[in-house]
């Protein structure tokens, strides 16, 4: 598999998706965030008040990690593989509580970063865990280190759990992961968890009405969260259609076994807003992305 591009300029994003899921009742988001920001930024952060824009995107990111919870509670795995966590602390929350392997993965960069903040995590907050968690560097487009991070797991099935990493590759990328994925899969058995069903949505922006105009008023914020996705070319790398990726992962051997419903009670972030959110308003926003359980035809 090629690994000549350079993916570290993707890792910003997890501080800014931090700071995002640092407003959510998400595990250790808001522990995770307070370690990494200075205490009067942390406090800034939960005290200023907040474009609709982002508190949109707030619930989209939310709704995204949720939902692969969702899947990960039904399917009861004992062996978990996370790509590109980034901050998410999901593998510290699931061995908190579970009896289960858990091996978060990141750029050799993020995740000796990682690494050190868990184990702050564990000792300030005191986490007991019924399961093992490792944190290890992985580049998802390499081959042969997806092959030695096998060597973490118990004999049996493993699932593998990404959200917010197809959106960064193109499509010669996107298959190379697949076959990979795919060959570990069909050899092992388990599943695929990704929240990164995404649909193109070039005239539609959280926040916006209708004919795409904008119906509050942008901050630098959400301006330099649009200049990062335009970088990174992300519209032109989603889906066009639900059907369009479900052709795509068939015809690299893989078959949807489940898609993963809008959890609207769960949505801690609804909140935030001044007036009650409506079901319909929420299935409005969220329904350029969906999260999918595959596994190997």
């Amino acid at each position: 598999m090629t690994t000549e591009r350079n993916f570290n300029t993707i890792s910003p994003s997890a501080r800014v998706l931090l700071l995002m899921k640092a407003l959510t009742d998400i595990p250790f988001a808001r522990e995770t965030a307070a370690l990494i920001l200075e205490p009067e930024a942390f406090d800034r952060l939960l005290q200023q008040h907040h474009s609709t824009t982002f508190l949109v995107r707030v619930v989209h990111f939310e709704n995204r990690y949720k939902t692969i919870d969702q899947m990960l509670d039904i399917l009861r795995p004992n062996n978990v593989l996370e790509l590109s966590s980034g901050f998410s602390c999901r593998g510290l929350a699931m061995a908190q509580y579970k009896p289960i392997i858990y091996l978060d993965t990141d750029l050799p960069e993020s995740a000796g970063n990682k690494k050190t903040l868990i184990t702050d995590l564990i000792r300030i907050h005191h986490v007991h865990r019924k399961g093992k968690l490792y944190v290890q560097p992985l580049n998802a487009m390499d081959e042969a280190q997806f092959e030695n991070a096998l060597q973490f797991f118990a004999p049996g099935p493993i699932t593998i759990v990404n959200e917010g990493l197809l959106v960064y590759l193109n499509e010669e990328e996107k298959r190379a992961l697949c076959k990979t994925i795919h060959t570990i899969l069909k050899r092992r058995g388990g599943h695929w968890i990704t929240g990164d069903v995404y649909l193109k949505n070039p005239d539609h922006e959280p926040g916006t009405n209708g004919n795409g105009t904008n119906t509050n008023k942008q901050t630098p914020e959400d301006n330099k969260w649009k200049e990062f996705l335009t970088e990174h070319n992300v519209n032109a790398n989603k889906f066009n259609s639900y059907e369009e990726a479900e052709i795509f992962f068939k015809s690299c051997g893989f078959r949807v076994a489940h898609k993963a419903p809008t959890l609207h009670k769960t949505l801690s972030a609804l909140s935030y807003f001044e007036t009650q959110i409506k079901a319909e308003d929420v299935d409005e926003w969220l329904k350029y992305r969906q999260t999918w359980v595959l596994e190997v035809e």
